[in-house]
């Protein structure tokens, strides 16, 4: 889209309600305005003439000169549109100030008329011809500006212009013709200028139909169309930056009131249409402003009906079959054959790797010639289909072969950039006479075949991967070819024979390594070695010696080397380990936390070494006597030691080997937890409402006294016994995780570490739990509950009463799961369910009140058929009793699956009783039962399944 306009003054003085101004859209385009080819004014005084382009502000009205003599004025502007040609006008403005008036205070009505062209023979008195007025504005008394502004839109204006194909238009600024005499009326113009943003619409061109391509289209010929069919046009914009969209629109032939507007994104379906219909279709470009023309029709007829028959393919190339055929890496030549079906115009095809492709037919229902190489080895897939001239596929003719083993078996030995590589050629077919090999825009090398094998020489030039095609010759005719992907690094080699993975040495050995360079030219090598760069020159062989005493542990060395130009090599990576002749202790209890050691408490420590013939250890700890422990064939042992004091705690260990000797000895510190050491009676998990008392045995000599807090309580004191010892009870009130935390503090208030000791606590009362405390059933059920106790092993019995019934007592079950109990529903409503435990020491627990809801559906029972059970067996009667649910029911209804609802009175003790017997073998019913009071209310219904066996 393209703008044309011009500077529009910042002070605007407002004329009359037919100014208007617009906003014009977002435009890519450069700006300038309107051309103002020729402006003229015409003057009363002068009747037979006219004044063209003269050096003067334009003048409208009347007014006097020097002498007294009134003239009238009015001024023409002639634009020219020639640059409009073919745009959409979007937004235009024609404006201009006042520069002179004669009077502000007389009114004075200015007119801009669209008028004829200013022609040679234009005079006063044969003016142009006023065509239509644009704009009518009020001057003279209250004006906020005088001289003042006037400008208006023109958007409409120019848009008519164009469409009547008009090359220019000239607009006429006047007084209205009853003041026009009036002297005072008199005033002069700057020239106006006309801007617009303008827009040209987009065009279409190349309408045809796409995949297979296919042209427009005429009545008389209509292209053929498949049911997904790709149209296509291109899309023309003369505006830059623009870019066009094409829409589409198609109708059958005679019905254009079925015409339908589509876009198509790579498919349209016309599955809609029938085989045969004719169809015409256009298409229209459109920017982001204006839409251009639709193009001319073009035709299609549907083409619903593929080929109905696969195609013939052949190869002598490739036979189908299981014979092998061609070579690897070699084209084959396969013929498609439409056997003269004339529906067919071409052939497409795919293979097992993805690869695809159509190429035509020399003639309809002819043959066509596919130049293809096989992807795979071995087995070989080809699908090939026949297609129509509307894109039609027909059914798919798998053409299978098997491609002859012929290409070499190569392996490359990659010295390194610049250095004679080695390749190694191994013939796959006995035929075999020679090889070739060849770089990426080298010349092949050609080898003789000898035993079926040959060996050549290769130089990279470069580091990475590379391409190396090698091929296998039979009496110089190719019979096979591959491509190697070789990767080419400078790196240098590094060997060593008495470091490497292979073998561990033992610290203190000395040996060397040697660098090899794999790129020519080689000064020096720069290695890393236990995190330190260094540099050793090569030899004259570019080679290179390194002497190491070895250290303990892992070593991870990188080596590159130096070119006499300063530049260096890809790294090379090696690694090996050094044992350590001292052996190491471990104690992996000092990494948990909270911490668990602490004086007097036994640590186990873990002992370890990775030297030849090992077969235990000797250690003392924390200056102890020596002791020895047996590796048991094992490259450790574990030992348990138990810390007299708090802090610093050594063990000076030595590994004994089978010859008698002894490793060098290792000591190893571990820092034994200050805390005070907790201890509790009685052991094991606490109970709540049980006391447990917990003693405080001193880390560090000298204690006076403990603070401590327990479960999150308040910090207390208490004074240390003169064991150093202090004791203190807990009774808990909760069940779950509780913890003590407890400080020693010595005579001179030095402080120990703090001491965090768990306490599991278990719940003192019973769980209960039931699958019935949602149902409605009522009255007759049975509901059943399951106790649960944490004290299991000691509880013995459970005490259990229903409402306010009586207690009744239950064992408890011995096999750790919960004991079930069944409880009869006797009341309707919240029913509460009261239960402690009994342990075998005679303590009961707090009492658990366990609310449930009974319901009020009728009992159902039958004999016969139990609910949800198999029983039974088609043609068997059923007894089913109805009871319970509610007091005061007075009948039932009842109704199997979606059958009538029938009504069966109750007796005086509520009950009722029906005969059902189900029709065949292996049914599932479901009854609904529900009971019905005197006074109208009906109970909620019972669902009781009937699952029919088969009678035996």
């Amino acid at each position: 889209m393209k703008r044309l306009r011009a500077v529009i003054p910042l002070t605007v003085v407002a004329v009359t309600a037919s100014v208007l101004t617009t906003i014009s859209p977002a435009s890519a385009a450069d700006s300038s305005n309107v051309p103002l080819t020729s402006w003229a004014y015409l003057d009363s005084q002068k009747p037979h003439a006219k004044v063209v382009d003269a050096a003067v502000a334009p003048p409208v009205g009347t007014s006097r000169d020097d002498a007294g003599r009134t003239h009238t004025y009015r001024s023409y502007f002639t634009y020219d549109l020639t640059k409009l040609k073919g745009t959409v006008v979007h937004n235009s403005y024609l404006w201009t100030n006042e520069k002179t008036v004669t009077d502000c205070s007389a009114p004075a009505t200015i007119e801009v008329w669209r008028t004829g062209p200013v022609k040679s023979d234009t005079t006063w008195l044969r003016p142009p011809a006023e065509l239509e007025k644009l704009v009518t504005a009020n001057r003279g008394a209250g004006a906020i500006y005088c001289p003042g502004y006037l400008g208006f839109d023109m958007v409409a204006t120019l848009n008519a212009a164009l469409g009547r194909h008009e090359k220019s238009i000239t607009l006429e600024y006047r007084v209205t013709a009853n003041q026009e005499a009036d002297a005072r009326t008199g005033r002069t113009f700057d020239k106006p200028v006309l801007s617009a943003t303008v827009n040209h619409p987009p065009t279409v061109t190349n309408l045809h139909l796409a995949y297979p391509d296919r042209p427009c289209g005429t009545l008389a010929k209509p292209s053929p169309a498949a049911r997904n069919t790709v149209f296509a046009a291109t899309a023309s914009d003369a505006d830059e930056g623009d870019h066009p969209t094409v829409l589409y629109a198609i109708w059958p032939v005679g019905h254009p009131d079925q015409r339908r507007e589509f876009n198509d994104y790579g498919g349209t379906d016309l599955s809609q249409y029938a085989d045969g219909t004719v169809l015409a279709w256009q298409a229209q470009a459109s920017d982001y402003y204006d839409p251009g023309p639709w193009s001319a029709t073009c035709y299609l007829v549907m083409d619903r009906t593929a080929p109905a028959n696969p195609p013939k393919v052949s190869s002598r190339t490739y036979p189908e079959g299981d014979t092998p055929g061609g070579g690897t890496g070699i084209e084959g030549t396969f013929r498609f054959d439409g056997a003269g079906d004339r529906d067919v115009v071409a052939f497409a095809w795919r293979d097992s790797m993805g690869y695809s492709g159509q190429i035509p037919a020399k003639r309809p229902g002819g043959t066509a010639i596919l130049k293809y190489t096989p992807k795979l080895r071995f087995i070989t897939d080809l699908f090939v289909a026949s297609v129509d001239a509307a894109g039609n596929r027909g059914p798919e003719k798998n053409y299978q072969f098997r491609v002859a083993e012929t290409a070499p078996n190569a392996v490359v030995t990659v010295n390194g950039v610049g250095l004679p590589s080695t390749i190694t050629l191994i013939a796959s077919k006995p035929e075999t006479t020679a090889f070739g090999y060849q770089l990426k825009d080298g010349a092949e090398v050609r080898l003789p075949a000898v035993d079926g094998k040959a060996t050549g020489r290769i130089t990279f030039t470069a580091t990475g991967s590379v391409d190396v095609a090698v091929r296998s010759y039979a009496k110089n005719v190719l019979i096979g070819q591959d491509t190697l992907q070789v990767w080419v690094t400078d790196a240098p080699g590094v060997e060593s024979a008495e470091f490497n993975l292979d073998t561990d040495q033992i610290a203190g050995k000395t040996g060397s390594f040697r660098f090899i360079p794999h790129s020519n030219d080689v000064v020096a090598y720069e290695y890393n070695l236990d995190n330190e760069w260094k540099t050793i020159p090569a030899a004259a062989d570019d080679t290179a010696v390194l002497t190491w005493t070895a250290t303990p542990g892992w070593h991870s060395m990188t080596v590159r080397s130096v070119r006499s130009d300063g530049s260096t090599s890809m790294e090379a990576d090696y690694q090996f380990n050094i044992i350590d002749p001292r052996p190491i202790a471990y104690a992996h209890e000092l990494t948990s936390w909270p911490r668990r050691d602490g004086v007097g408490v036994p640590l186990s420590i873990e002992l370890g070494s990775q030297l030849p013939n090992l077969t235990g250890f000797v250690y003392r700890f924390d200056g102890g006597a020596e002791q020895t422990v047996s590796n048991e064939g094992n490259p450790y042992a574990y030992i348990t030691v138990t810390p007299t004091h708090a802090g610093d705690n050594a063990v000076v260990l030595q590994a004994l080997l089978s010859d008698g000797t002894r490793s060098p000895a290792a000591t190893h510190t571990f820092g034994i937890w200050s805390g005070p050491v907790v201890t509790h009676t009685p052991e094991g998990s606490g109970t709540v409402g049980r006391p447990a008392t917990f003693t405080f045995h001193p880390g560090l000599p000298d204690v006076a006294s403990y603070r401590y807090s327990l479960n999150g309580a308040d910090e207390e004191t208490i004074a240390a016994g003169p064991d150093g010892t202090a004791t203190v009870t807990y009774t808990p009130s909760s069940w779950g995780y509780h913890e003590v935390r407890v400080t020693s503090i010595g005579a001179d208030g030095t402080e120990s570490d703090l001491r965090i000791q768990p306490f599991d606590v278990r719940d003192n009362r019973v769980d209960v739990y039931s699958l019935y405390d949602w149902s409605r059933r009522g009255i007759g059920w049975t509901g059943y509950f399951y106790f649960h106790t944490q004290l299991f092993g000691e509880v013995t019995e459970y005490h259990y009463r229903v409402n306010d019934g009586p207690e009744q007592v239950l064992p408890a079950s011995t096999d750790g799961t919960s004991t079930m109990v069944a409880v009869p529903f006797e009341r309707n409503g919240t029913n509460t369910l009261h239960v402690r435990s009994l342990t075998a020491g005679g303590e009961l627990s707090p009492v658990t009140d366990y609310d449930f809801t009974v319901g009020n559906a009728p009992y159902v029972v039958s004999a016969q058929y139990p609910d949800s059970a198999w029983s039974g067996g088609g043609g068997v009667p059923g007894t089913f009793e109805f009871s319970g649910g509610t007091a005061g029911i007075v009948s039932f209804s009842w109704q199997i699956d979606d059958g009538p609802s029938t009504d069966v009175p109750a007796d005086s003790n509520g009950k009722a009783s029906i005969t059902y017997t189900p029709a065949q073998d292996f049914e599932t019913h479901a009854l609904s039962v529900t009971g019905h009071k005197a006074d109208g209310t009906e109970t909620d219904a019972t669902r009781y399944y009937i699952y029919v066996a088969n009678g035996d």
